[in-house]
């Protein structure tokens, strides 16, 4: 994990024991938030593979019905990879179910979802984009005081034949803060 991303989430905790004395039940209806990533790409082609990590952001829509349901939509730009001349930028379009176990403030959650991914490749000669649908999962724990939350969460998804010739997984860990509207 870079010192940039560290810095960030030092300071989400220090903003939240600031306002736990706040706390209380997470509220229901529609939701709107935003965070920051760090994206892990795992790249495989003809048995040479890599691993390069990314910042991004991800911007996050939901509804949750119920105390244990949720549903929500998220953008998500996952960074990029530059090697050898070659420029892969990507971004993912989710909608997934959220089951949640609620204990006080605390929210655990579990995720799964389809993902609409987006990679773009550029070489100096031009560039060529690539997208797909693909199940995704996750996990995360946020605490929430009313109406605003935060959370942490770690999501993946996986490509086969990028360009018939890459294999990619991509798991990306987010720290995230919502807002709900009642």
């Amino acid at each position: 994990m870079n010192m940039k991303f560290a810095a960030i989430a030092a300071f989400g905790a220090l903003t939240l024991a600031g306002v736990a004395p706040q706390a209380r039940a997470a509220d229901n209806g529609f939701y709107i938030g935003a965070g920051v990533t760090q994206s892990n790409y795992k790249l495989s082609a003809d048995g040479d593979s890599g691993s390069e990590d990314d910042n991004g952001y991800k911007l996050i829509a939901g509804w949750r019905p119920l105390d244990w349901l949720a549903v929500e939509a998220n953008y998500t730009d996952l960074g990029g990879v530059t090697e050898d001349g070659l420029d892969i930028d990507s971004s993912a379009l989710s909608v997934s179910g959220l089951l949640i176990a609620e204990i006080g403030i605390v929210d655990l959650y579990a995720k799964l979802g389809m993902v609409n991914w987006n990679t773009k490749f550029t070489v100096d000669v031009g560039s060529v984009s690539e997208d797909g649908w693909e199940p995704t999962y996750g996990a995360g724990v946020g605490l929430h005081f009313g109406s605003f939350g935060v959370r942490a969460e770690y999501e993946f998804f996986s490509t086969d034949n990028l360009l018939d010739t890459f294999d990619a997984d991509s798991g990306t860990v987010s720290v995230s803060a919502t807002w709900t509207f009642l």
